[in-house]
């Protein structure tokens, strides 16, 4: 309790403290500004495309004089005011990119800096559900338009309705840029094949030009277009704005190319991901030329749809496209819905990004082309880029940090922890072959969840553990250590019998379960897993064939590494009968020496179960309870003469 109201204390301080310096930073801004009364400024906004349109509208700009620019997206209010302090009056541009994602947003800006130059790219979801409806959001950007001078130049997109009947109201000078008829610069064709770059034929003023490129992907042809209307406005020859966005190359995690040392090439996308905006990377994987294609989707916002429903969209519409499809995150599970309905095998989900970095490294291949598409601040998916080339040691969920990893001092910082060191690639060889068609369809597998080291032995969690450890006592077996944890073959009910207990945290289950059924050939109908239940008293086992995790980690682990429910589970009670809510008991405080006795009786039931279904009797098991006073000396003498 102490800890946690200082915690909120500290958190109440620094979140005071930090308004107090965004305030006073302001002001300083707003005072400072009265001395760049000959600096042109220029404003960019809309719902995507301003990193991109900044960076190429300042490289334009460079060539008729110094610019100052906002660095990556420093496009908040507080950015913003940073970025005008280090404004100087002898500078003859600055290019502020503006974000406008709350209503409000843009007010504040406004007060510091009146843009000469204006951009709106288009009007989209992004943000929509602070804003309510698209009219909001156009109402909010527009506000750059309307703040323009009477001697300022608009440059809008003439192919968004929104963005259109904001520049039919403004009374200044307007460059539409687009395809549509009546455009300022009129786009004739882009041609974007990998590995080809992005060229634009433009038609301005009867002359046709063509531009090249450093980017990837057709969308991005509406961001040069403005970008060259930037320069249009400013009074730069176009001909002269055209050889200068050749120079620039895009943004990280923008359509960003990067290629590694082993021929794979990742197409990084993965700086934000609204549903909307999903369908432009994947034309352009659609039309590339490569080996393979493998698609990574992290985190999707701004949809209009239950993300139950939105996944498996998203997923069937990706497996048209790739060869291997991946869902990273707390929603892949949801994608995995598609391969149930589609029955392919090229699609994977994985809740835990750690375990998607052990997957993908086993896989990729010289000439591949990996496109990442998430959401940096959820996902962070360019860890798995950066754990091809040197094993990463951060795997943390929603840091919270917006900044992309490549200068955090935790990403490659050193950690004992040994389900970390099995979680690297070079430790789970061939995890790619996932064992849902095995070689083995003899082979039977129990997979008994828990946690490795002695201060778990006697908890809850570890009665999958516990389970396994009483069939191999009985057995009279000795547990044999593999890379990814501990096995043995016992017979049962004449049948031989995998056993085999997973060396990580319960909540990192699946990869090292995938290697073992790997190792083994099993095919998912012969795989059992065996864990604790909290909806079941002490005293009580039950089958369940199939279905979701319920809040079981271990099993939200294991689903997300096969990409399918479809598996049987042996569920132990371990919650007890005086205790009315599952959630009263930790699954990780030990027992009490007064539960044994309903504990051993629960596994004693567990053991009838599975002898049961072993030797395929016609009761239906998966609809078998045990809570009644029955012996199991039969079932167990069976254990015993194998």
């Amino acid at each position: 309790m102490v800890h946690r109201i200082r915690k909120a204390t500290r958190d109440y301080l620094y979140t005071r403290l930090r308004s107090g310096a965004h305030l006073v930073q302001f002001w300083l801004a707003l005072v400072y500004s009265k001395k760049l009364k000959n600096v042109c400024f220029v404003g960019i906004t809309g719902s995507a495309g301003k990193t991109t349109v900044k960076d190429l509208s300042a490289r334009i700009l460079g060539t008729a004089g110094d610019c100052v620019s906002t660095p990556g997206s420093m496009n908040y209010p507080s950015g913003i005011a940073k970025v005008m302090l280090r404004v100087r009056p002898h500078n003859r541009f600055c290019v502020l990119e503006v974000s406008g994602g709350n209503p409000g947003d843009l007010d504040r800006p406004l007060r510091l800096f009146t843009p000469k130059i204006a951009v709106l790219t288009l009007i989209a979801r992004d943000h929509f559900k602070a804003h309510k409806s698209l009219e909001a959001i156009a109402t909010e950007k527009g506000k750059l338009i309307s703040a323009l001078p009477a001697d300022g130049v608009a440059v809008l997109n003439i192919d968004d309705p929104l963005v259109s009947s904001i520049g039919e109201s403004c009374n200044q000078q307007v460059i539409w840029v687009g395809k549509s008829e009546g455009a300022t610069l009129k786009l004739i064709s882009a041609r974007s094949k990998w590995p080809e770059p992005l060229t634009l034929e433009v038609e301005y003023q009867n002359d046709i030009y063509e531009v090249r490129t450093g980017f990837h992907g057709k969308h991005l042809a509406l961001s040069v277009l403005s970008a060259l209307g930037v320069g249009l406005a400013a009074g730069i020859q176009l001909q002269k704005a055209i050889s200068a966005v050749a120079e620039v190359r895009p943004p990280e995690g923008r359509m960003e190319i990067v290629s590694n040392e082993d021929g794979v090439t990742f197409l990084r996308d993965d700086w934000k991901a609204p549903h909307w905006s999903f369908s432009a990377p994947l034309e352009f994987m659609a039309e590339a030329e490569a080996q393979r294609k493998i698609l990574v989707i992290g985190t999707l916002s701004d949809y209009s749809v239950s993300a139950s429903k939105l996944y498996p969209k998203v997923a069937r519409q990706a497996l048209e496209v790739g060869d291997i499809v991946i869902f990273v995150g707390p929603h892949a599970p949801r994608a995995s819905k598609a391969k149930r309905d589609t029955g392919v095998e090229n699609l994977h989900a994985f809740s835990e990004i750690r375990d998607a970095a052990a997957f993908l490294n086993s896989l990729l291949e010289p000439g591949d082309l990996v496109l990442l598409k998430g959401s940096n601040k959820a996902d962070h998916l360019v860890r798995l880029m950066y754990h091809t080339q040197s094993p990463v040691s951060c795997w943390a969920s929603r840091c919270g940090i917006q900044d992309f990893c490549s200068d955090c001092p935790r990403l490659y910082k050193p950690t004992p922890s040994a389900a970390v060191r099995f979680a690297e690639a070079g430790n789970i060889p061939g995890l790619a072959s996932i064992p849902l068609t095995g070689s083995n369809s003899e082979q039977t597998v129990i997979v008994g969840l828990g946690n490795p080291g002695s201060e778990y032995e006697n908890t809850p969690h570890n009665v999958g553990y516990r389970f396994l450890d009483h069939i191999a006592a009985r057995a009279n077996v000795s547990w044999v250590s593999y890379p990814e944890g501990l096995g043995c073959n016992v017979d049962i009910a004449e049948k031989t019998v995998c056993l085999f207990k997973p060396a990580v945290k319960m909540n990192n289950s699946g990869p090292p379960t995938l290697q073992f059924l790997n190792r083994n050939g099993t095919v998912i109908n012969n795989f059992l897993v065996v864990h604790d239940e909290m909806d079941l008293t002490l005293s009580q086992a039950k089958f369940k064939q199939g279905g979701g995790d319920a809040g079981h980690r271990g099993l939200k682990s294991i689903i997300a590494a096969l990409g399918s429910h479809d598996f049987k589970r042996l569920r132990i009670g371990v919650r007890r009968a005086d205790d009315k809510k599952a959630t009263t008991t930790s699954v990780l405080q030990a027992f009490a020496a007064s539960d044994e006795k309903a504990l051993e009786a629960g596994i004693d039931r567990a053991m009838s179960l599975l002898l049961h279904e072993l030797k395929k009797t016609v009761i239906p098991v998966s609809n078998i309870a045990y809570s009644d006073q029955r012996t199991n000396n039969e079932e167990q003498s069976n254990l015993h003469k194998q």
